[in-house]
């Protein structure tokens, strides 16, 4: 299997383009910094890596919006973009939008990272609150590695 790489903005070091992806679910508020697409809403991370994450909303923002994170553990906020907005069921309720960090880093309190997320967490408060990674409520997706499906805090 090929690895993709992506060089870094501002630098020259590479960075696989999809680190691992595990099933997180933290609330978070989600605000657009595009004047021309303005909201702000309260969402729930369903899946995150050091690149971006995998969010739960009730609406659909337009692909490519700045916004900005708040209520991470042990950081407080970061921004993002919108990378893809995709529809969750048929009734138009809740979409799954894909957010890519404008600084890659374990910014979401994953105390235990996969090995290819490095070796230690970004800026993260030691007393922060860590959601419970075994939580499956309202779970629609698997997530798979190379040795197949991924299941944080199992051995």
């Amino acid at each position: 299997m090929k690895t993709c790489l992506m060089k870094n903005a501002g630098d020259q070091t590479e960075t696989p383009l999809r680190m691992t992806r595990i099933r997180w679910e933290i609330p978070i508020r989600v605000t657009s910094l595009n004047a021309g697409h303005p909201f702000a809403e309260r969402g729930q991370t369903l899946v995150v890596n050091p690149q971006g994450c995998g969010v739960r909303l009730s609406c659909a923002p337009e692909v490519g919006t700045a916004v900005q994170l708040d209520g991470l553990p042990g950081v407080g906020s970061v921004t993002a973009r919108v990378a893809n907005c995709l529809a969750l069921g048929n009734d138009g309720k809740f979409w799954l939008v894909g957010l890519a960090l404008n600084e890659p880093g374990n910014v979401w309190g994953v105390e235990s990272p996969p090995a290819d997320w490095g070796t230690a967490p970004a800026r993260i408060l030691t007393s922060a609150p860590t959601p419970d990674p075994k939580k499956k409520q309202n779970w629609p997706y698997s997530q798979f590695s190379r040795k197949g499906e991924f299941h944080p805090g199992r051995k």
